[in-house]
């Protein structure tokens, strides 16, 4: 175990959503309230999600972030008023949606000795494809391995959440966009952008944002995903999903206003 993790004096937060902020689908009272702790110290929040557009929508006219990068960085999306919201794409909405009715296809094309089963939230979504094996449905992790390589060799990018295989064509991921967004967004370009923002996430289709962000953190379920993982966060913390965010949170606050105190606990990679 150590303490050594030093938040210094980043003042962004890009944060995971399914099962970094909710906690087995549900977002406890303590996180949310160490999101509002977080924005009112002045750190700017900015979730990064393969959630649907129609989350995200909630997401920014609701919580209190200053913008959502959704979809797996397919876009993001900004209050510019309380009640307007504006979306910026990776490319531009038709190109997204022709490339969505193309995956769509040849998902529904799959020879397979399973159906896969689209997301639930798949009517919700602009631009990528997510196809269920831990939500409502339950894939062996065979059969997320046989979808994944069926996927991967029609050309597409496949990306595994702790819920969904997340499926796009395009050069962006959830990396590519919160760079994107520290420049257009924030005003800051790659290097003060990783001396500045931490990020906070628990499964695979994170590493790249846990390659690109040296201030990473994983909340303690990312470890049964760490073996196959490339790359890693700086961190883990002792609590699994929302509750190791506030854990995170907490941490962070402490050091930013008593710097002279003992850091939480944090557990090495």
């Amino acid at each position: 175990m150590t303490n050594s993790f030093n938040f210094g004096q980043a003042d962004v937060l890009f944060t995971d959503v399914d099962d970094t902020l909710t906690t087995d689908g549900q977002l406890l009272p303590e996180t949310y309230l160490a999101l509002c702790r977080l924005a009112a110290a002045g750190i700017r929040v900015i979730p990064v999600t393969g959630g649907c557009a129609g989350w995200c929508d909630q997401i920014i006219r609701t919580w209190p972030v200053t913008a959502v990068i959704g979809e797996g960085g397919a876009f993001y999306a900004e209050r510019t008023a309380p009640q307007t919201v504006r979306w910026h794409y990776w490319n531009d909405a038709a190109s997204h949606k022709r490339d969505q009715e193309t995956i769509l296809t040849a998902v529904a094309a799959l020879d397979l000795d399973f159906e896969p089963q689209l997301a639930s939230d798949q009517a919700f979504r602009y631009v990528d494809v997510a196809v269920d094996y831990n939500q409502q449905q339950s894939l062996s992790s065979e059969q997320v391995a046989v979808l994944h390589n069926a996927l991967v060799g029609r050309g597409f990018n496949v990306r595994q959440s702790s819920i969904h295989l997340n499926v796009w064509l395009g050069d962006f991921d959830k990396s590519t966009m919160a760079v994107r967004v520290g420049q257009e967004v924030l005003g800051l370009d790659l290097q003060a952008l990783q001396q500045r923002a931490v990020f906070i996430g628990d499964a695979p289709n994170d590493e790249s944002m846990f390659r690109c962000f040296p201030l990473s953190v994983g909340v303690a379920n990312i470890r049964k995903h760490l073996p196959g993982m490339a790359h890693r966060p700086a961190a883990v913390v002792s609590q699994r999903s929302g509750l190791g965010f506030a854990e995170m949170a907490e941490n962070w606050l402490r050091q930013r206003t008593e710097s002279d105190l003992p850091q939480a606990e944090t557990h090495p990679v």
